[in-house]
């Protein structure tokens, strides 16, 4: 659906009257964005005679970041897909009692599945801020920056997909649904709250202090 489109393109969708894409969109686009310049400084190190070294070590991290970035882009049209599916899901008829209670049961099943798009996305994101922390020590200082942009746009991208988690799961019903979520949810923020700490902490290093 997305990545077919041109960026101008997307970005009119994005800015139309329309609700999606929305905020899940284009935090799972940002996440693949950070995917792609993360693989560029892998192998722009890889390519270099000063990094023999670590040549194997980066095209295969760099083809591990191509992959989530396949991964994230799959996401963004599976988020706006979720939306409008919880959207058809209030637009059933309400008149009779069992017309009611179908709607309320499409709706919460509309609703977790469109909690479970971003929770994906976020954990997705994850071993990218993670992989940041692996490869900015041994790699091209010339090509830091584009690391540096990268890491942010990937944790970009995970707040936002965290937040579209959590504004889905307070429309949700299901206690044990929501339960479960939530301590997800808790485990991936951890780990990324750790990552993005020590990968700016790192690229700091460099002098790069914003």
């Amino acid at each position: 659906m997305f990545k077919n489109l041109t960026v101008e393109k997307f970005l009119q969708e994005v800015a139309s009257e329309n609700p999606t894409p929305g905020g899940g969109t284009v935090a799972a686009i940002s996440g693949a964005m950070g995917a792609s310049l993360i693989s560029m400084f892998c192998r722009v190190t890889a390519k270099g005679k000063k990094y023999v070294d670590v040549k194997d070590e980066m095209e295969r991290i760099g083809e591990e970041g191509d992959k989530i970035r396949e991964k994230l882009l799959k996401l963004a049209d599976e988020d706006t897909k979720a939306y409008l599916e919880v959207m058809q899901a209030f637009k059933l008829p309400k008149e009779s009692e069992e017309e009611k209670e179908k709607r309320r049961e499409a709706i919460e099943l509309a609703s977790q599945r469109a909690t479970e798009v971003p929770l994906e996305t976020a954990k997705e994101i994850v071993p990218l801020l993670e992989m940041v922390i692996e490869i900015a020590p041994k790699g091209n200082p010339n090509a830091i920056s584009d690391l540096k942009v990268g890491m942010e746009l990937c944790y970009t991208g995970f707040v936002g997909a965290v937040a579209n988690v959590q504004v889905n799961l307070s429309t949700l019903k299901d206690q044990s649904f929501k339960k479960e979520i939530e301590e997800k949810l808790e485990v991936v923020i951890d780990r990324a709250e750790k990552a993005i700490a020590e990968g700016r902490k790192i690229i700091a290093s460099y002098g790069y202090s914003c």
